[in-house]
C-alpha cells in the first residue's frame, strides 16, 4: 500500500536470460541485449550488471522484490511464449504456477499460448494449462515470432476468435496482448493496435489489456480505450517514463485522462526488469503541470484517480474485493518480515541470491 492505496502490479516477471536459454539467432540475442540495457540505463544507480542479469530468476526472488522492497500488495505473473527467442519462452509456465499456488493471497496468473502455431495447438495447450491451474485469470499473447518471422491478428475470426471464446468459457477474465514495443529489429506492423477493436466488439464480456500502452501508437491506443468499455491500457515499461522521461510520461497520461479517464489505466512496471518502488514514489506525487491541464482540458489528477490506476481498476476487472485482499495479506510471511525489517533496499534480495549461488560479480 502507498498512502492507503492498494497497489496491484499487473505484470511481474521471472525471466531466464541465461546463455543456455537464449536462442543463437540474431533477433533473440538482440532482444536479450535490449532487456539488459533497459534495466541498466533506465534505472541508473541501482540496476544490476549484464552478467548478473543473465541468470535464471527464481520466483521467490521476484516475490521478495515485489513485496519486501516495494509497496506492491499483489501482482500478476505471466507465462510467456517467446519460444522462438528463448527455450522456455522467457518466463516458464512452472514459475507462474509456483507463484499462484505458493502465494495465492499475493499472485494471480496468466497462461500463455503462441497463435502462430495454429488453432489446434493453441486450444490443446490452453486446456492443458487451465486443467493444471484453473484459477488462472488471464491469457498472455504475443503478436509475432521469429526464425522465421511470422505474425497473426487479434481480429482473425478463424484463429483468434475461437481461442478467445474457449478462454472465456474456461474462466479467463482478461486477454493481455503485447503491443507498441517491438521485440527487437523486427517488422513493426504486428505491434500496432489496429486489430484490437474487432476483438473487443466480438467479446464484450472479456477484458482486453494493451500491454505497453503509450510506448508507441498512443493516439490509436487512447481511441480504443475510449470507444470500447472492455479495452484497458497497461503501463508496463511506459510507467518507467515517470522517472526516465517525465515529460513524455506526463504527455501520455494527459492523453489517457482526456480520452479514457483514470478508470481505463492499469499500473504495472515489469518488475524485476524495472524496480517498482522508484516508479511508485514518482506516481504517488504525480501531478499535471498547468500547461498539460490547459493543453488537454482536463482536471488535476486526484488521489481517487491514482487509486484507480494503482490497483482499483485491475482488481475490479478480476472481481477481487480490495478490502478482503488487504485482510488476506495482513499477516502473511511478507507482512511479518516487512514489519521486522521495514522496506528492504532495492534489489537486495536479488543480489543476495546471486551471492548465495556464486553468480555475483566481484567489485
Amino acid at each position: 500500500m502507498i498512502d492507503g492505496m492498494f497497489v496491484f502490479n499487473a505484470v511481474s516477471h521471472a525471466y531466464n536470460l541465461t546463455d543456455e536459454n537464449t536462442h543463437k539467432n540474431r533477433h533473440a540475442q538482440s532482444l536479450r541485449d535490449l532487456l539488459l540495457i533497459l534495466h541498466r540505463d533506465w534505472q541508473p544507480g541501482y540496476g544490476l550488471s549484464a552478467q548478473e542479469q543473465t541468470s535464471d530468476w527464481p520466483m521467490e526472488v521476484v516475490a521478495r522484490t515485489l513485496f519486501l522492497e516495494s509497496d506492491c500488495d499483489m501482482a500478476a505473473t505471466h507465462t510467456l511464449r517467446l519460444d522462438s527467442y528463448f527455450n522456455d519462452g522467457l518466463c516458464a509456465r512452472h514459475k507462474m504456477v509456483e507463484a499462484v499456488r505458493r502465494w495465492p493471497q499475493r499472485f494471480v496468473g496468466y497462461v500463455g499460448v503462441d497463435p502462430t502455431m495454429g488453432l489446434d495447438v493453441c486450444m490443446r495447450e490452453l486446456d492443458e494449462q487451465l486443467d493444471e491451474l484453473p484459477e488462472a485469470v488471464g491469457l498472455k499473447l504475443y503478436p509475432a515470432q521469429i526464425d522465421p518471422i511470422r505474425s497473426w491478428r487479434m481480429d482473425d475470426p478463424k484463429l483468434a476468435f475461437p481461442l478467445f471464446e474457449r478462454a472465456q468459457k474456461r474462466g479467463i477474465k482478461i486477454v493481455a496482448i503485447h503491443k507498441a514495443a517491438p521485440l527487437g529489429a523486427v517488422p513493426l506492423n504486428p505491434f500496432k493496435v489496429d486489430d484490437i477493436d474487432s476483438a473487443a466488439d466480438a467479446f464484450p464480456d472479456l477484458a482486453f489489456e494493451i500491454i505497453h500502452a503509450g510506448y508507441a501508437f498512443t493516439e490509436e491506443t487512447c481511441m480504443a480505450m475510449a470507444r470500447y468499455p472492455n479495452v484497458y491500457g497497461n503501463l508496463e515499461i511506459t510507467s518507467a517514463f515517470a522517472y526516465k522521461a517525465p515529460g513524455m510520461f506526463e504527455e501520455l497520461m494527459g492523453q489517457f485522462m482526456y480520452w479514457a479517464g483514470s478508470g481505463k489505466v492499469i499500473f504495472s512496471d515489469g518488475n524485476m526488469v524495472f524496480h517498482s518502488q522508484p516508479i511508485l514514489e514518482k506516481l504517488r506525487n504525480f501531478k499535471f503541470q498547468d500547461a498539460t491541464l490547459s493543453r488537454w482540458g482536463i482536471p488535476q489528477i486526484t488521489k481517487q484517480d491514482l487509486a484507480n490506476i494503482l490497483g482499483g481498476n485491475y482488481a475490479r476487472i478480476l472481481g477481487i474485493d480490495i478490502e478482503a485482499a488487504r485482510k488476506r495479506i495482513a499477516n502473511d510471511e511478507f507482512s511479518k518480515e516487512r514489519a521486522r525489517t521495514g522496506i528492504q533496499p532495492i534489489y537486495s534480495n536479488w543480489k543476495r541470491h546471486l551471492q548465495e549461488t556464486g553468480l555475483a560479480v566481484a567489485v
